[in-house]
C-alpha cells in the first residue's frame, strides 16, 4: 500500500465526528451527518451510528439524515430512493459508488466491467477504471485491472459495516469456523504427541546403544591389560645365540638337498684327484 492509504476507512478520522454528535442535536446533528458523508476519507460509519443522538433523528424532521447515514453504512447505489438522491451532493455521489464497487469486491474475486458500470451508475469505461484506480492507490481495494479483458482481478477489499440483521449469518459463520479450527488444533496436537513419543523412543534406543558400546569398549580394554609380554611376543631363551631368527625361503630346503646329493653324470671319476 502506498503512504495515502487510508487507516481502515478512515475509522480514526470519524472519531472526531463521533465525539461532536454526542453533544449535537437535530439540525446540528443532521448537517454533522452530512459532512461526515461528504469527508473523502471517512467509509465506515458504524460509531457514529451507535450514538445517542444520532438515533434520536428517527421520527423527527431530519429523519432523512439517518436514513441516508444508514444508506452510506450498510447499502449501495441500488438502494438509493428518489428523496435521498436528492440530497446527495458530488462528493456523496462519488463516496457512494465507490462503497458500492467495495461492496461487489468483497463477494466475487472478478469484477467484470460492465456489471459495474450497471451496479454502480458509472456512464463510461474511462470513468469506471478511474474510480478503480482511485480505490486502489486509497486502499479500499487491492487489484489489478486487466483492460483486455474488461475486468478487474481482486485481491482485497475494505471491510464495511456489518448490518444488525446480518450478525446470525456472520455468528454462525464464526462458528463453523471455530469448530474447524478446534478440529484443526485436535489434529495438530496429536501430531506433535507423536512425535514427541517417537523422539523419546529414539532417544532411549540412542541410550542403550550408547551404553552398551561403552560395555563392549571397557570389556575389550580390560581384556588386553590381563594379557603379559609373554603373551603377545617370543620368550628371548627360544631365539638362537646371534639372536637372529631366519625364516628359510620357499623351495631353499629341495635345492640343497639336490646341491648335496646331485647326480651321478655330474661327479668325477675317482681316478682325477690324484
Amino acid at each position: 500500500r502506498s503512504a495515502m492509504d487510508f487507516d481502515e476507512g478512515g475509522a480514526s478520522e470519524l472519531q472526531q465526528f463521533v465525539l461532536l454528535a454526542r453533544s449535537a442535536k437535530g439540525a446540528a446533528c443532521a448537517a454533522l451527518i452530512k459532512q461526515v458523508l461528504s469527508h473523502p476519507k471517512i467509509f465506515v460509519f458504524g460509531e457514529l451510528l451507535d450514538v445517542p443522538a444520532v438515533l434520536e433523528l428517527a421520527n423527527t424532521e431530519h429523519a432523512s439524515a439517518l436514513d441516508l447515514l444508514k444508506l452510506f453504512a450498510f447499502g449501495t447505489w441500488s438502494d438509493l430512493t428518489p428523496p435521498l438522491a436528492a440530497m446527495l451532493d458530488p462528493a456523496m455521489t462519488l463516496k457512494l459508488k465507490k462503497l458500492t464497487v467495495v461492496s461487489m469486491a468483497a463477494s466475487s474475486q472478478t469484477l467484470v466491467y460492465d456489471d459495474v458500470m450497471q451496479r454502480a451508475s458509472i456512464g463510461s469505461m474511462r470513468e469506471l477504471e478511474d474510480l478503480i484506480i482511485a480505490l486502489i492507490y486509497e486502499g479500499l481495494l487491492g487489484g489489478k485491472l486487466d483492460q483486455r479483458a474488461k475486468q478487474v482481478e481482486v485481491h482485497h477489499a475494505l471491510g464495511r459495516d456489518v448490518h444488525p440483521s446480518e450478525l446470525p449469518h456472520m455468528s454462525a459463520k464464526l462458528g463453523q469456523w471455530l469448530e474447524t479450527t478446534s478440529a484443526l488444533m485436535g489434529c495438530l496436537d496429536e501430531q506433535v504427541d507423536a512425535y514427541k513419543q517417537e523422539r523419546a523412543t529414539q532417544s532411549e534406543r540412542a541410550s542403550a546403544l550408547e551404553q552398551k558400546v561403552a560395555s563392549l569398549t571397557e570389556k575389550i580394554k580390560a581384556g588386553n591389560n590381563e594379557m603379559g609380554p609373554s603373551d603377545v611376543s617370543m620368550d628371548v631363551d627360544m631365539l638362537p645365540a646371534g639372536g637372529e631368527v631366519r625364516m628359510p625361503r620357499p623351495g631353499a630346503r629341495g635345492a640343497k638337498a639336490r646341491q648335496a646329493g646331485g647326480s651321478s653324470g655330474s661327479r668325477r671319476p675317482h681316478g682325477e684327484w690324484r
